[in-house]
């Protein structure tokens, strides 16, 4: 493996900040899909596995902004909660669409790529704080739902097996 030097190691830490942060924003979309379709969904319960399903397909499909709608519709979601998922939806959307464009100047420098790396910390960790937070909210319905935790880590040992 041939050794970086000290610009090539910063921009390559900069575009990974940017993917971890990508990845914690999807989190935050996923566990969206996961309370619309399912904790905030009264069908959802008395459905059969196979209704379940295709409730969670529709639903996976759908990008955040959408999910918000959904979710509004579905629940009266508090005011600090809904202010909360409004920023991060803003700061998704910016990432994935206009980050690069925005930051074209500060790409091209020492001290612009320093900032990135900061801000896209910033950003990772804000989405990742809004998820553990939505976690928490459907760990506690899967218990009051009797959902057992071999089954919830049966589907982690599944996915996890599916891609190895």
């Amino acid at each position: 493996m041939e050794e970086l030097d000290d610009n090539a190691q910063q921009r390559r830490e900069t575009f990974a900040r940017y993917g971890l942060a990508m990845y914690h924003a999807q989190c935050v979309e996923k566990s969206l899909a996961i309370l619309v379709s399912s904790v905030f969904n009264k069908e959802f319960l008395p459905s059969n596995p196979n209704r379940r399903e295709e409730i969670q397909d529709e639903v996976f499909s759908k990008t955040i902004g959408r999910l918000l709608t959904r979710m509004r519709k579905q629940i009266a979601v508090p005011t600090k909660l809904d202010r909360t998922l409004d920023d991060a939806w803003q700061k998704r959307n910016w990432l994935a669409h206009e980050y690069f464009w925005a930051r074209a100047g500060e790409i091209m420098t020492t001290r612009g790529r320093d900032k990135m790396i900061r801000e896209l910390t910033e950003l990772s960790d804000l989405f990742s704080k809004v998820d553990a937070h939505l976690v928490s909210i459907y760990e506690k319905w899967n218990k009051r739902a009797g959902v057992p935790q071999t089954v919830i880590e049966q589907n982690l040992r599944k996915l996890i097996q599916d891609n190895e």
